[in-house]
């Protein structure tokens, strides 16, 4: 008795059946990626606005690219300061990823004998983390500090599942700890605080948050070894305002193949060798030196993709094995010709998955500025981008209250 695995594949046997879905797949896959270049062309040509339109252009995304439409849309709505419907998109991309761990055998079926378009995109390890890391900000942002440690505890369990691979993303992991301590979470603040003072190559930028969490939890010598780290001069407030600053863009990911004659072919995808330069952020009129913490997300991304090698690998080999034996179940039913289309359209057909999240930043920093209580009016220059021509920002006028924090985002 056929299994269902089976009988899809003699199913799929047929050579006029393989021919349709080549040309079916070819027209879906261009039209989907053409769509989603123009309207990340538009996000970078600053017309964000734009952008969401052709987003929202009809339902063109369909059930396999859903999670693209959700992590694009999020995104693009928090560039353009609409948060709250910034984080409906956000929850929805994280149900999305939920419900794609549990794939359907059609999908596993046709994926194996076409390619890995077929299956709904269930984003790279990083961009899962990054969906929670923009909740995180937008919560924050909205002042609804409790969802924000939702989220910065779902964060922490996927950098658990995935330690070599997100270990590198310095912001997102600052971003949990912030979380925890702004609803006082000592402890569990510490905790992802210490691991990142480990990590960091220079403990600075989390330093006066060991320093102050450890001294209420009387762990003197923690309070001593991190003083020695404190910026000098340090710079000292009755509340803090809290930056979020994105520049750059994601690198593309990139088609790549391996051709062994007569006609087996080995698709796998890449992403571009890029990396974001690291910023500088001044506040004026503070003009004192504020430690940051900062990602490279080209270099994660990067490592992420790198850490599902081993299974690219794995269900390449399969599908070849299985076209193979599909293009001589052919040539052994209807002939040498049909199998010569069918090998064709299959070597056609194999296509790496080259889907990814491109509104993303290629860098983001976090930068603590602790200011008195009090009317402010600050000023934001950004070093390290001279080439672009990046202009002073002046933020909105805002009232900090003793204990306050601010919180306020920035992409260049």
């Amino acid at each position: 008795m056929f299994t269902p695995f089976q009988a899809g594949l003699t199913y799929l046997c047929r050579p006029g059946l393989l021919i349709f879905i080549l040309l079916f797949m070819l027209v879906g896959l261009t039209g989907c990626a053409g769509r989603l270049n123009q309207a990340s062309a538009l996000f970078y040509s600053d017309q964000p606005e734009s952008s969401l339109a052709e987003l929202e252009k009809g339902d063109w995304f369909g059930k396999r690219n859903q999670l693209l439409f959700f992590m694009e849309r999020g995104l693009v709505l928090h560039q353009l300061g609409r948060f709250q419907e910034s984080v409906d998109s956000l929850l929805q991309a994280a149900e999305v990823i939920d419900e794609v761990e549990l794939l359907s055998v059609s999908e596993q079926v046709g994926s194996l004998v076409t390619n890995e378009w077929m299956m709904r995109y269930k984003g790279e390890y990083s961009e899962r983390l990054w969906v929670h890391s923009y909740l995180m900000m937008n919560f924050l942002l909205l002042g609804e500090y409790d969802s924000a440690l939702v989220e910065a505890k779902q964060s922490l369990e996927l950098l658990g599942r995935y330690p070599e691979a997100l270990g590198g993303d310095y912001f997102t992991r600052g971003l949990i700890a912030l979380c925890f301590a702004n609803v006082a979470e000592d402890n569990d603040a510490y905790l992802v605080y210490r691991r990142l003072a480990e990590d960091l190559p220079d403990p600075t930028p989390v330093a006066a948050d060991l320093v102050a969490i450890s001294s209420r939890l009387g762990q003197l010598d923690e309070v001593k070894r991190f003083k020695r780290h404190l910026p000098k001069p340090f710079p000292r407030g009755d509340g803090e305002l809290v930056l979020f600053v994105a520049n750059g863009k994601i690198p593309r990911k990139r088609p790549g193949n391996v051709v062994l004659p007569p006609s087996i072919r080995f698709s796998f995808p890449y992403y571009e060798s890029t990396r974001t330069p690291a910023i500088g952020v001044s506040i004026l009129p503070l003009h004192l030196p504020l430690p940051a913490l900062s990602s490279d997300l080209a270099a994660v991304v990067v490592r992420s993709l790198e850490e599902r090698k081993a299974s690219i690998i794995t269900k390449e080999t399969a599908r070849v094995a299985a076209k193979e034996a599909i293009s001589q179940s052919v040539g052994n039913d209807h002939g040498k010709t049909a199998e010569a289309v069918v090998r064709l359209s299959l070597f056609l057909l194999e296509e790496p998955d080259t889907r990814s999240w491109q509104t993303l930043p290629g860098r983001l920093t976090l930068v603590r500025v602790p200011l008195p209580a009090g009317t402010h009016t600050i000023r934001v220059r950004v070093s390290g981008l001279e080439l672009f021509d990046m202009p002073e920002i002046t933020l909105p006028e805002f009232q900090l209250r003793p204990g306050q924090r601010i919180f306020h985002s920035l992409r260049y």
